[in-house]
């Protein structure tokens, strides 16, 4: 339990770094949270961020690794049999959006 509370202060500790190396600019992390110019700067210097903006931030700096766990997911639903056919897949969009 200490590992992994040592590798998430790591990680909150890196994050600095990680963002000003991404591809994105201060302004979209700004939006994406919601926080002000101000807000945003103060929590980037003082690491304190709340675990959801955390976790918002994880998913903006790395989308590869989150649709790589979201094709497991998929391949296990598929292997378990939680499948939807298709033809009542597209009855269901058409009752939702009164196609």
């Amino acid at each position: 339990m200490i590992q992994i509370v040592e590798n998430y202060e790591n990680y909150i500790n890196s994050l600095p770094e990680l963002i000003s190396k991404s591809y994105y600019k201060a302004e979209f992390f700004m939006q994406k949270l919601g926080l002000k110019h101000a807000t945003y700067y103060r929590k980037l210097k003082s690491k304190s961020f709340t675990h959801q903006e955390v976790k918002l931030i994880t998913t903006l700096l790395f989308p590869e690794e989150i649709l790589i766990q979201e094709l497991q997911k998929s391949e296990e639903d598929i292997k378990a049999g939680r499948t939807v056919d298709f033809s009542d897949f597209k009855e269901k969009l058409r009752t939702k959006y009164n196609i």
